[in-house]
């Protein structure tokens, strides 16, 4: 777990290299403390907000669909995969050309490589996730039978709590060696694998988390990654 602090304030961070890792460090994105706090959460938190949300939906959608919630279920969940991948490659990886792009990256997600191992920033913030929800719950209503969008909403939501936990695992979850545990723990090494080369390696390869199939159909899996023996500790630690 990370466990030092470095105090860097906006100015700090919008000068920083774009190729400067920080490991076991904490980052400090804001001089306020009340905007800090809102840069910060804790992993438990996307649960203890859209499980609910998810319960709801599933118990709503069954009601008017009954069976076919589940058809539904795997295409929300399918949308958000697409949703994942494009939110990542071209808004959290937007080219940092000028002011106003660099603050988006740097603030979205730049933070989150200088300081890959803050724990305090590999879930989604509630400030980002309940708004985007909010849109994408319209998005539904706006485009889909009204019967249907309790049941595709359900499924985007259990595909963006996978996504937030995948990503959280990735970083910080030992692999299990147990023999019960081996299908769960070859998932968690391929994940793991396929992210930390995004990391350290290619940033314009390897866009999915919680999976890599878009990553094959846009042509962006990083050619290193058969061979690669990445983990968690082999990354070497730039220079601060």
């Amino acid at each position: 777990m990370a466990k030092e602090l470095t105090v860097n304030g906006p100015d700090n961070v919008m000068q920083m290299h774009d190729d400067a890792t920080y490991r076991n460090t904490i980052a400090r994105m804001f001089k306020s403390g009340f905007f800090e706090a809102f840069s910060k959460v804790h992993p438990v938190v996307p649960a203890l907000i859209f499980v609910p949300v998810l319960a709801w939906s599933l118990w709503t959608s069954w009601q008017s669909i009954g069976v076919l919630t589940l058809g539904m279920v795997a295409a929300g969940g399918l949308f958000w995969t697409i949703t994942e991948y494009v939110l990542h490659r071209w808004l959290f990886h937007i080219a940092p050309t000028n002011l106003v792009s660099r603050i988006i990256y740097v603030y979205l997600h730049g933070i989150h490589h200088h300081y890959p191992d803050d724990h305090y920033r590999l879930v989604m913030v509630p400030i980002i996730s309940v708004p985007l929800a909010v849109g994408f719950w319209f998005l539904f209503a706006a485009v889909l039978p009204p019967t249907l969008v309790a049941g595709a909403f359900a499924g985007m939501v259990g595909g963006y709590l996978a996504y937030d936990y995948c990503h959280y695992a990735t970083h910080h979850i030992k692999i299990p060696r147990s023999g019960w545990a081996r299908p769960l723990a070859a998932i968690l090494r391929g994940q793991r694998k396929r992210h930390l080369m995004h990391h350290f390696g290619d940033h314009d390869k390897g866009f999915g988390v919680s999976t890599g199939f878009w990553d094959h159909v846009f042509g962006t899996v990083d050619p290193n990654l058969a061979g690669s023996k990445a983990s968690s500790s082999t990354p070497p630690q730039k220079a601060a």
